[in-house]
């Protein structure tokens, strides 16, 4: 069984943000998992390994015994740049190939 947990996000905007970057996505992920679980509790290292603007969709690794802290701090997002928002969960799976996309979802 994989060590880690891989997570495949949509983020969901009322309206176009300012600036749609991996980093200030990164950035809200980890700002969410600090003010939910604190300093201490919120801490570890959270791999952003695939965003697309154009489909806002990312897909995060974290440790397997962050898993349930992570998708925590997903559905308490509420807003990004001052933009209402949401980062829907597609699909959490310990194997990366299971997010790997078919023709069909294209």
């Amino acid at each position: 069984m994989s060590e880690y947990f891989y997570f495949d996000v949509e983020l969901k905007f009322a309206r176009e943000p300012d600036q749609l970057l991996s980093i200030y996505v990164k950035a809200s992920v980890e700002q969410s998992l600090l003010k939910v679980f604190g300093e201490i509790g919120g801490q570890t290292v959270v791999d952003l390994l695939k965003f697309d603007a154009q489909r806002r969709r990312i897909i995060l690794r974290v440790p397997k015994n962050f898993y349930v802290k992570l998708r925590a701090a997903l559905t308490l997002i509420g807003e990004f740049q001052g933009v209402p928002c949401h980062f829907l969960v597609r699909k959490a799976t310990p194997l990366l190939l299971t997010l790997v996309e078919t023709h069909l979802q294209f």
